[in-house]
């Protein structure tokens, strides 16, 4: 044993065992009190990082989309729609004043369809318009004018598009309409596409009937006059045709691969687009805020329906309704531009995103 060691030795057998405890006592208590305050420092920096990583993590308040400090470019617009179930959002934004809000004045203008709305807007005559997306593909393809997709407006529910005949009629089925007259709004567009789609499945092609051009609120009164055979026909007139008995259902337009299909959006040029960017943001505020409505109520469809198609509102209550998307979804773009490609309205690829303007 070192000196060290018998100093210590001999320290040790001096003091009294009471001692001794009481030291170890005190020292274990010491340890305790450092440990135990430690603990709650590390408690207390754990639970103000852990809150902090927390709100941090938490999904912030969505911010309202940004208004431009100046007015939009133009107070007063014209706008191209379809009267059919298709254009609802915009007459619901005007019934709720939220184009106002925006600080526009939007006046609707009835088009019989896309095609007939691409030299109106071409020319000036319409600010924006309604458009089904294969005629937009369409016509950026034959290079008559360089247009893009504003905003999103409609999606297609079974029910909603229907081939129809006079509740008289002799034809029965799809095959039947070989040689016969079918009015659709316009030709070569998206209509065209679903009635080749049905023709399609009887046998038959578009060459095997004769198309005739026809708006949808006259297609009724052509067919009790003889002057058309079958329509391609779409919701509210659909329903309205078949209450009054004046019509009856041959094949319903959207199923198979044309099931749920986007039909339709509104287009500007690229000039206009460019000239007008405020003009353009405020109204496509207003028409999302209108589509958001829809989407928690949809009654609203059916109460502006009689206001701008003359279909009573006890009739609205039996439309077929689609849904108002109030974002684009170009995987759904892409379904109609490869649906334009095999029914040989594109020849070539659409390219989508070019196709679609900022906010659409």
């Amino acid at each position: 044993m070192t000196w060290l060691g018998e100093q210590l030795g001999r320290i040790a057998d001096d003091m009294p065992e009471r001692d001794l405890a009481a030291r170890a006592i005190e020292a274990h208590q010491r340890r305790r009190r450092n440990f135990v305050a430690l603990t709650a420092a590390a408690v207390v920096v754990i639970t103000v990082l852990a809150a902090t990583i927390g709100v941090r993590a938490l999904p912030t308040e969505p911010r309202a989309a940004a208004r431009p400090s100046s007015p939009p470019e133009l107070s007063t617009i014209t706008v191209g729609v379809v009267p059919s179930v298709e254009s609802a959002p915009v007459y619901v934004a005007l019934a709720k004043g939220y184009f106002k809000e925006e600080g526009l004045t939007v006046e609707p203008r009835g088009i019989t369809g896309a095609a007939a709305a691409v030299p109106q807007i071409a020319s000036g005559r319409l600010d924006l318009a309604q458009t089904d997306y294969a005629t937009l593909f369409r016509t950026n393809e034959l290079g008559v004018g360089e247009f893009k997709i504003v905003s999103s407006l409609y999606q297609a529910a079974p029910g909603s598009f229907a081939i129809v005949v006079n509740a008289k009629s002799k034809i029965r089925t799809a095959a039947d309409l070989k040689r016969k007259k079918v009015a659709v709004p316009n030709l070569a567009v998206l209509d065209s596409l679903a009635l080749a789609a049905v023709l399609k499945r009887a046998g038959l092609t578009l060459n095997d009937v004769v198309q005739v051009e026809k708006p949808y609120h006259e297609m009724l009164a052509a067919m009790d006059k003889g002057q058309i055979d079958a329509a391609l026909l779409a919701e509210p007139f659909l329903t309205s045709g078949r209450e009054k008995g004046r019509t009856r259902i041959v094949e319903d337009a959207m199923t198979q691969e044309f099931a749920n299909l986007y039909t339709a959006g509104m287009a500007a040029t690229d000039k206009w687009i460019s000239r007008h960017p405020r003009t353009l943001a405020a109204f496509q505020r207003a028409l999302v805020k209108a589509q958001r409505l829809i989407a928690s109520d949809p009654e609203q469809v059916r109460d502006v329906l009689p206001s701008y198609t003359k279909i009573s509102r006890a009739t609205t209550a039996n439309v077929a309704l689609g849904s108002y998307p109030a974002k684009l979804d170009l995987a759904e773009l892409q379904r109609v531009a490869d649906l334009a490609r095999a029914y040989k309205a594109l020849s070539r690829p659409a390219d989508l995103r070019n196709a679609v303007a900022k906010g659409g």
